[in-house]
């Protein structure tokens, strides 16, 4: 949980009050503010060779899937064959196509756990030129990371962009003292439970190559700072001082973490080592500094601090030194979180009754409110690596709900369901 909020409600204050309340249905949310120029392309049916139903299904399953991807990456805009109305309203630049062919099956085989051969296209849509070509063997249960693949391969060679098509959200799911780390594909898809130790864990943060997530948790009883193992799902301790042990934000070559440690005083921002070797003390003020977050090139940080009186935004560079103030108002800022281009910053603002999200250039130039008062409160921002999404948490149905926002054209869609509250996302990196 990286927002100063949360932080000093772990600690046993009280800043704000926030509204917890359940049992209000969720919505999915689409608001489309602007219209901006997109990419038209067309998706045609896959050719199924042999393979049977299975084969059918797994065609019409990378359809919807790259498609749905595409959509989503808010560069597209997709007819689909079978649709006569949706190709009619679009000025089709490129297609898709290909073949999906099927395990043989006969008396000895059944061909259930056999791959399936795919080859999809990616052409233009009046001469057909062929512009990409990928060729996949996947089991039946890697048919979805298989469109997946492609999707991110059509983003990356239409726009030059990188595709988010196979990047997952951690988060913590529950509520009191017993909130669990879980992970969801960034369409929503395949949600995991990563632990399971009847104790508060919070404030995920992925390692940039996706290796480890650090968090903090009360797992022994009082409040550290843990690393999980995302391919084995070990957990280990990094570090566990007096006080808080919160805000883990790694550098961006993944060799040291950034924390909020208060050893016994005030929270101040230190880089500790991955096994927990504290490097450098950034800080030293009598006021709250916590939320430290890097910028993409691992100079500089913003963090919060209250030592003006109202928690705001500054920025220093890696030493703790060239402080400057980034944000001047509202009531309190906090939950920043750097663009991939090193251009923009989002946090979390106090803004009359509610908490809303802002975007500001990280020279404090251009600041513009992403929500209103229709979202409630809105905590705890993180980047899509594509620079043009962000995941949050908000309550705007009564439970803080997940939400993935465009925020070049204002979009927004549901990514968790369910009773129980989901807060502190982290988008991974990759």
């Amino acid at each position: 949980m990286r927002s100063l909020l949360h932080a000093i409600v772990l600690c046993g204050l009280i800043l704000a009050p926030v509204a917890w309340a359940q049992g209000v249905p969720d919505v999915t949310l689409q608001a489309t503010q602007t219209a901006f120029a997109k990419i038209d392309i067309l998706i045609g049916t896959l050719d199924v060779l042999s393979g049977g139903m299975p084969a059918v299904d797994s065609a019409s399953l990378l359809e919807t899937t790259i498609a749905r991807d595409l959509e989503f990456s808010g560069l597209f805009r997709v007819g689909l064959l079978e649709s006569q109305a949706a190709r009619d309203s679009l000025n089709l630049e490129f297609a898709i196509r290909g073949q999906v062919e099927g395990p043989v099956r006969d008396a000895q085989q059944t061909g259930g756990d056999q791959p399936t051969t795919i080859s999809l296209d990616l052409v233009t849509h009046a001469g057909g030129q062929l512009m990409l070509n990928k060729r996949y063997r996947p089991l039946p249960e890697q048919t979805t990371a298989t469109a997946h693949h492609f999707a991110n391969q059509v983003v990356e060679m239409l726009t030059g962009e990188p595709g988010i098509a196979l990047t997952r959200v951690v988060f913590s799911r529950g509520s009191g003292d017993r909130r669990d780390l879980y992970a969801v594909d960034y369409d929503g898809e395949n949600l995991l439970r990563l632990t399971a130790n009847r104790t508060l864990n919070l404030c995920p943060a992925w390692k940039p190559d996706g290796s480890e997530i650090a968090f903090t948790s009360y797992n022994s009883g009082m409040q550290g700072l843990y690393s999980l193992a995302t391919a084995t799902g070990k957990v280990r301790k990094v570090i566990q001082q007096d006080g808080l042990n919160l805000g883990a934000n790694w550098h961006p070559d993944g060799t040291e973490i950034l924390v909020s440690l208060s050893r016994g005083g005030d929270p101040e921002i230190y880089r500790v080592a991955p096994d927990g070797e504290i490097l450098r003390r950034l800080t030293a003020m009598q006021s709250i500094e916590i939320s430290p977050c890097w910028d993409p090139a691992g100079r500089d940080l913003v963090f919060t601090s209250d030592r003006t009186g109202t928690p705001q935004l500054y920025i220093v560079d890696g030493d703790g030194a060239g402080r400057r103030r980034l944000t001047f108002e509202g009531r309190y800022n906090d939950s920043a979180d750097w663009s991939p281009d090193g251009e923009r910053i989002v946090y979390a603002t106090r803004q009359d009754e509610y908490t809303q999200l802002v975007l500001i250039r990280a020279t404090g130039e251009d600041r513009r409110l992403l929500t209103d008062a229709r979202w409630r409160n809105c905590e705890d921002p993180s980047w899509a690596p594509d620079g043009r999404h962000i995941v949050f948490a908000s309550d705007r149905n009564g439970t803080f709900k997940l939400y993935v926002m465009d925020v070049v054209e204002g979009d927004a869609r549901q990514l968790t369901f369910g009773d129980e509250p989901d807060i502190t996302p982290a988008w991974s990196r990759q």
